[in-house]
């Protein structure tokens, strides 16, 4: 008798039991889904992988003056003609990430699409001034003429004792040099960059129609003009006609001391796939 009274007794707690926890269900999987979206966004948060650059040279630590960035800048863009390698160097304040440098440069490089799409000829030069990290990421199609064991040496015995030494416009160039002597020669360029091919495929892309919409335009002006009582003249002596034609089709600025005015970046679709090295200082 003793026996069945606790047996009717567990069965009604294991009962109460399993109905409490059918109650509860609702609120454990909300409070699950909640946790799991906080942690996601922290996750999506600790990393910020950077917009495509303007150009070959972007020094957003302000560690290079002007005039050498835009020399550099140079350097690069006039290498992708000759070539059609693209080498981009980007320098840091520090990284925003909870991965490994390798990594996280590996995406970076990955997401601004560096080197043309049927070479994958890119090589991006990442420094983080504050973490005194730095990584050469080479392209799929650079890894064979700069192997990890060159882009190490490029980084460990000569960008590395300038860096420490507080020279960080020698190390950089030093480096960028030494990245170029590596890899010329594999491949040949049609003496214009990615963004200069862009701009003259949209400027002649015009064709008969595009000059037809363009002839309309100026006579539709031109006879407003004369209902007005006359043209708007710029100082060559014809009529103003505002358009974003030859203006490069962008305004956006930005922070580094790359400047305006020179050669700007365009990424040809390259991809990577982990090859490279970097150092410490």
């Amino acid at each position: 008798m003793r026996n069945r009274s606790w047996s009717l007794v567990l069965g009604a707690s294991l009962g109460f039991g399993a109905w409490g926890l059918e109650l509860l269900r609702p609120f454990v999987l909300a409070a699950a889904l909640i946790f799991s979206t906080v942690f996601a966004d922290r996750a999506a948060a600790a990393e910020v992988i950077p917009p495509k650059p303007p150009a070959y040279f972007n020094d957003y630590a302000n560690v290079v003056s002007k005039e050498k960035a835009q020399a550099l800048n140079e350097k690069l863009a006039q290498f992708e003609r000759e070539t059609s390698n693209q080498v981009l160097v980007a320098a840091f304040r520090k990284m925003e990430t909870d991965s490994d440098v390798a990594d996280y440069t590996r995406r970076i490089a990955q997401s601004w699409k560096v080197g043309q799409a049927e070479k994958r000829n890119g090589a991006v030069l990442f420094v983080f001034i504050d973490d005194r990290k730095m990584f050469i990421q080479v392209g799929y199609g650079l890894e064979g003429t700069l192997p990890d064991v060159t882009a190490f040496d490029i980084t460990e015995r000569h960008i590395k004792p300038r860096f420490r030494a507080g020279d960080y416009a020698g190390g950089l160039e030093e480096g960028i040099d030494l990245i170029l002597k590596a890899i010329r020669g594999e491949y040949k360029g049609d003496g214009a960059t990615v963004q200069e091919k862009s701009r003259s495929n949209a400027s002649s892309g015009c064709g008969p129609l595009g000059f037809i919409v363009m002839l309309i335009i100026i006579l539709t002006i031109i006879r407003l003009g004369r209902r007005r009582g006359g043209y708007g003249y710029t100082g060559f002596g014809g009529p103003f006609i505002s358009s974003g034609w030859g203006s490069g089709g962008s305004s956006s600025s930005s922070s580094s001391s790359s400047g305006g005015g020179f050669s700007g970046f365009s990424g040809g679709g390259g991809s990577f796939g982990g090859g490279g090295a970097g150092s410490s200082w």
